[in-house]
């Protein structure tokens, strides 16, 4: 893959709220853009793709065993690698974040997640329930709501996300 890191020339503008809906609804993931330091660079309500993560984001407990502790550290993954790093959360799903680098400094960064790969079957509905303290049963039946993604489109979407300020019109 020819881009591994999202390079900005210094000063570009960038609409961030489109950005991460462009991602958002292009790859049906959950999108959101940090900067640097770990703050959110949008105020926006970030569209859950899917039950099983809306159910984790409602629970402080499961948002922060599940999404945030794996956010910071493959944030700190990518500002070190300065490329993109790519791991399974807790719940199964696939985590990406992309760093974003400008005047030779990663400014910020870009996380996708919310799609379990290449099946449902690699999600890890106990834990899930544990942490939400939700029953089991249901969390199987929010199974239904998710859409696996697998090597192509996780290809794409790093090409979509490191090469976007081309798009930009």
């Amino acid at each position: 893959m020819k881009n591994t890191a999202w390079v900005l020339p210094a000063h570009s503008h960038i609409d961030w709220d489109h950005f991460e809906k462009a991602l958002y609804d292009g790859f049906g993931v959950n999108a959101v853009t940090y900067q640097g330091d770990g703050r959110r660079r949008t105020a926006r309500h970030v569209h859950a793709v899917n039950d099983i993560c809306r159910l984790i984001k409602q629970t402080p407990l499961s948002a922060e065993h599940i999404c945030a502790i794996l956010q910071r550290y493959l944030s700190q993954e990518a500002r070190a690698k300065r490329r993109y790093v790519t791991e399974e959360c807790a719940a199964g799903m696939v985590k990406i974040v992309v760093p974003i680098i400008s005047d030779d400094r990663v400014e910020g960064f870009v996380s996708a997640c919310g799609r379990p790969f290449m099946s449902t079957d690699r999600v890890y509905t106990q834990y899930i329930s544990e942490t939400t303290d939700q029953d089991k049963a249901k969390i199987e039946k929010l199974l239904l709501t998710l859409n696996p993604i697998g090597h192509h489109t996780i290809k794409e979407m790093i090409a979509f996300i490191t090469g976007y300020e081309n798009k930009i019109v």
